[in-house]
């Protein structure tokens, strides 16, 4: 399911209404949460995370409904926790070459959680990555 964000820019999450805790028991949830996944169509085609595992397979259809994933011409990971990486391994046996963007500590992270060594390129802050039609995004350690 797609949501218009704003202009070229869509969300490509979902929304888990039976989740009651996030993080373990530190944050109680009464109302679900959503877990965001951003889609990017400029010149270029970044998908920006991906979501929790236990619905990785949903998450993977919908994408593949909206567009081919070949068409991904970026994969931008904010950071490895498995609420923002989580559906990663089963996209990326889907497209196995694409870049994948993110910091050297995500990048530590990815590789301990799944075991993979993807085509990392890793990002510092003020680092750009172009994505056509004159819009860059900005990367920012945190």
């Amino acid at each position: 399911m797609r949501k218009k964000v704003k202009n070229n820019v869509s969300w490509i999450g979902f929304i888990d209404w039976e989740l009651q805790e996030f993080h373990g028991s530190d944050y109680s949830i009464f109302n679900g949460s959503s877990q965001n996944a951003y889609l990017i169509e400029e010149e270029k085609t970044v998908l920006v995370d991906t979501i929790w595992k236990p619905h990785g397979e949903h998450f993977l259809n919908n994408l593949k409904q909206e567009i081919d994933l070949k068409d991904i011409d970026y994969i931008v990971v904010q950071h490895g926790e498995v609420d923002h990486s989580g559906s990663l391994p089963l996209l990326m046996r889907e497209i196995p070459d694409t870049p994948i963007y993110c910091t050297a500590n995500a990048v530590k992270s990815l590789k301990g959680q799944y075991h993979e060594d993807w085509n990392f390129n890793i990002v510092k802050t003020g680092d750009t990555l172009d994505v056509g039609n004159g819009k860059s995004l900005v990367f920012v350690e945190m």
